[in-house]
C-alpha cells in the first residue's frame, strides 16, 4: 500500500493513478483509476478493518466512498464512467491515449459499456452498509462507519439490542446512537475517532464523559446500559490544506473526510443509450483553470465554510444539493488549458504566477463534482509565498 501510493497516489480521494496501469511519470491528477477498482479497494480496506480492528482502514475506505466513489457514476446512478480522476473537467467520448493508457471513450458516463466495472459498481454503498457496525471479541459492538441507520445485535451474555444511529455525517459532525434494550446489560460500545478528527467529544444521556480521544483510536464506553439511553459523538472538522510535496507542490482542501472540488457549470449532452438508461458527455460551462490564495501557516482563514440550510438531499452527492460549500480566493491560470483531445492540461509546478484579477470561487465536496478541480495550483504572489522555495 505504501509503495503504491507513496509513487501513484499522490492525489486526494483515496486511489491511484492506474488507468489502466500505473506508469512510470504518470502521476499528475488527471490520472485515473477505474470505477471498479475503487469498489474493490473499499472492500479490501472493510476487510483489513475487520481482520486487524486498526482504524487505519476505516479512513482509507472512507476517502474513497466520499470524494472517488460517487463521481464515477450519475446521480440517478443509472450510468457510470471507466475512469475517474480528481482533477477531470470534460467527460467526452473521445480517446486520450497516450495521456491515460488505453484509448477509446473511457469518460462519458454510459450504462452499456465499461463491462468490468458494471458488474462491481453496485457493491459499492452496500458492502459500505454492510460493515457500518461490526462485533468486538470481548461481546460489544463497535460503531465503525458512521451513517444513518439501524443494527440489532447481541451484546454481553447474549441480550439482544438494537441501536438506531442518526447522523448528517460526512457533511454534519455529530452522531447519535439511541440504545433500545429489553434489560439493563454491560458490554462496551467502541465508537471509532478518524485521523483528522483531534476534538473528538463524547456526551451519554446529555453529559460529557471522560474519555481518550485521539485521532486514530477507539473510544471504548463499558458501562450498564438501560434501555433510552443516548450517545451523542461529537467530531468537529476543520479546514487543512494538504501539500503535494511529490506533485509540483500542489495542494488540495480538507474539511472533515472530504477534499473539497471547484464547483464547475456542467452541460449534460446526451449522445445514445435509450430514454430509460440514457449516455452522457459533461462538458464545462464556467472557467475552471484556476490556482488558489492560501495561507499556509492559517489555512483556515482562507477559506469560508457555508453550510447549506434545510434536510440532507436523498441524494447530496450532486452541485445542487452539496450540504457544504467553501469560499475560496483564486485567480485564473491563462496558459493551463485543456490538451488538444480534451483532457486537462498537467499541474505546473506551484507556485504559479498570475496577472489575472483576483476572484471569489466556490469548492464543493470532491464527490458532489463531476467536473472536478481538486488538486490546484497555488498562486505565488502572496505574502508567505517563500515557503514554497
Amino acid at each position: 500500500y505504501n509503495t503504491v501510493m507513496g509513487i501513484y497516489g499522490q492525489v486526494p480521494g483515496g486511489m491511484f493513478g492506474a488507468d489502466e496501469n500505473a506508469r512510470q511519470g504518470y502521476i499528475d491528477p488527471r490520472q485515473a483509476a477505474e470505477t471498479c477498482s475503487m469498489v474493490e479497494f473499499m472492500h479490501s480496506d472493510e476487510m483489513l478493518l475487520k481482520i486487524t480492528g486498526n482504524p487505519i482502514w476505516a479512513d482509507r475506505c472512507e476517502e474513497i466512498a466520499f470524494n472517488s466513489l460517487p463521481a464515477a457514476m450519475t446521480p440517478d446512478l443509472k450510468g457510470l464512467h471507466y475512469l475517474t480522476a480528481p482533477n477531470m473537467v470534460q467527460l467526452d467520448r473521445t480517446g486520450k491515449a497516450p495521456m491515460l493508457d488505453n484509448d477509446g471513450n473511457m469518460l462519458s458516463y454510459n450504462p452499456w459499456e465499461y463491462r468490468c466495472c458494471q458488474h462491481n459498481v453496485a457493491f459499492g454503498w452496500p458492502y459500505y452498509a454492510e460493515h457500518l457496525w461490526m462485533a468486538t471479541q470481548d461481546n460489544g459492538l463497535a460503531a465503525v462507519f458512521f451513517a444513518a441507520s439501524t443494527v440489532k445485535a447481541k451484546v454481553g451474555k447474549g441480550t439482544e439490542v438494537s441501536f438506531v444511529e442518526t447522523t448528517e455525517y460526512p457533511f454534519g459532525e455529530i452522531v447519535e446512537f439511541k440504545l433500545s434494550t429489553p434489560e439493563a446489560v454491560t458490554f462496551p460500545f467502541s465508537l471509532r475517532v478518524p485521523s483528522w478528527c483531534k476534538d473528538a467529544r463524547v456526551q451519554v444521556n446529555g453529559k460529557y464523559v471522560d474519555v481518550q480521544a485521539k485521532p486514530l483510536s477507539w473510544i471504548v464506553l463499558e458501562r450498564s446500559w438501560k434501555n433510552g439511553d443516548v450517545v451523542r459523538l461529537e467530531l468537529p472538522q476543520t479546514i487543512t490544506v494538504k501539500v503535494w510535496k511529490k506533485n509540483t507542490k500542489a495542494i488540495s482542501v480538507n474539511r472533515g473526510p472530504l477534499t473539497y472540488s471547484l464547483k464547475i457549470g456542467e452541460r449534460w449532452q446526451r449522445y445514445g443509450g435509450t430514454d430509460e438508461w440514457p449516455a452522457y458527455e459533461v462538458f464545462p460551462t464556467t472557467p475552471w483553470n484556476y490556482g488558489l490564495i492560501v495561507d499556509l501557516k492559517n489555512p483556515s482563514a482562507s477559506f469560508e465554510v457555508v453550510k447549506r440550510q434545510g434536510a440532507l438531499a436523498s441524494q447530496p452527492f450532486t452541485p445542487e444539493a452539496a450540504p457544504i460549500e467553501v469560499r475560496a480566493q483564486g485567480k485564473r491560470i491563462s496558459q493551463w488549458k485543456l490538451e488538444a483531445n480534451g483532457l486537462i492540461g498537467p499541474l505546473q509546478d506551484s507556485p504559479v504566477r498570475s496577472e489575472e484579477a483576483v476572484e471569489e470561487i466556490t469548492l464543493i465536496p470532491m464527490g458532489c463534482a463531476r467536473l472536478r478541480v481538486s488538486v490546484f495550483p497555488r498562486i505565488s504572489d502572496h505574502p508567505d509565498a517563500s515557503v514554497w522555495e
